[in-house]
């Protein structure tokens, strides 16, 4: 009698394990569903009021969501503040050196001379640098909106190297490859061309550029590489921030050029790295496969 009594004890242990394993499976699959969709639509998960560990995994998640939230708000006001404060000192410094530039004209025209002629490309560096910063902060504040098409980036790059072949004369440049991605066309290229411009002025007369696209199932890989022996070590990291300017630097270059790049490859949902190879430096930018037009 008694050995009946423990198998089917036995038996219903074993029931209710399966129950609860298939609850806890269900469990699993919805709250990985919840954090999808709040991925994918920014959709929050619900707040349980159950009292057991899941419930509490569940609402964990849930103060998570929250908390991203609240940092996104905070990250989204402190970049509105910065461009904000940027603009104002940006239209502070515009009306006196425009005086600046006028009287320095006005003093080159009636006495032309190398001093006057040095002060207006001063000017001019420094008017061009405060377009450039403001653009930048802009860009990464979202105050420019995106039109997204889908456009070929080997046409796109093509287009570029006709502009940068008559200043460079001397350089090889050649791409590789295509691929129909969504993007911003203007932004997009201004994106690559600042990395061709950076790539052609720090390779010598017989400097090589090469853009690569590389397709995959979700993302396509722009490279654009080149034979300018590359930059050191403590410059690599850098090179995308604002004002950087690496040792062997155009004179004239405000150090803001790749740091837009960043900006726009950001916007365009991707990704961009830069790593020294045997010959140069290799600019490898990642861009998902999105479809659609719209602005996101």
């Amino acid at each position: 009698m008694i050995p009946y009594i423990i198998i089917a004890g036995l038996v219903v242990a074993l029931i209710i394990v399966f129950v609860n394993n298939r609850k806890i499976h269900k469990d699993v699959d919805r709250l990985t569903d919840n954090i999808n969709d709040f991925i994918d639509n920014d959709t929050p998960t619900e707040f349980s009021t159950s009292d057991n560990h899941f419930a509490r995994l569940q609402n964990a998640v849930n103060d998570l969501e929250e908390l991203y939230h609240l940092e996104q708000n905070n990250t989204a006001k402190k970049s509105k503040q910065n461009t904000e404060f940027i603009s104002d000192i940006s239209h502070q410094l515009k009306t006196p050196l425009a005086g600046m530039k006028l009287y320095v004209e006005m003093e080159h025209a009636n006495n032309p001379s190398e001093h006057t002629e040095k002060e207006l490309i001063l000017i001019e560096k420094m008017e061009n640098l405060i377009y450039k910063l403001l653009r930048l902060e802009k860009i990464k504040s979202d105050s420019y909106t995106m039109d997204f098409h889908f456009e070929s980036m080997a046409e796109l790059s093509n287009e570029i190297i006709a502009e940068f072949k008559p200043m460079f004369p001397s350089k090889a440049y050649t791409v590789v490859g295509d691929s129909r991605l969504r993007m911003d066309k203007a932004w997009m290229y201004e994106a690559i061309a600042n990395i061709v411009k950076n790539a052609s002025e720090h390779t010598e007369d017989n400097g090589k550029i090469e853009i690569t696209i590389e397709d995959s199932e979700k993302s396509t890989n722009i490279s654009i590489r080149d034979n300018g022996g590359g930059v050191s070590k403590e410059d690599l990291p850098k090179l995308f921030s604002r004002f950087h300017r690496t040792d062997n630097a155009n004179p004239n270059s405000a150090g803001i050029g790749l740091a837009i790049t960043k900006a726009i490859v950001e916007k365009h949902h991707g990704t961009i790295i830069a790593e020294n190879t045997k010959e140069g430096l290799n600019i490898v930018i990642c861009l998902p496969h999105i479809d659609g037009y719209i602005t996101i």
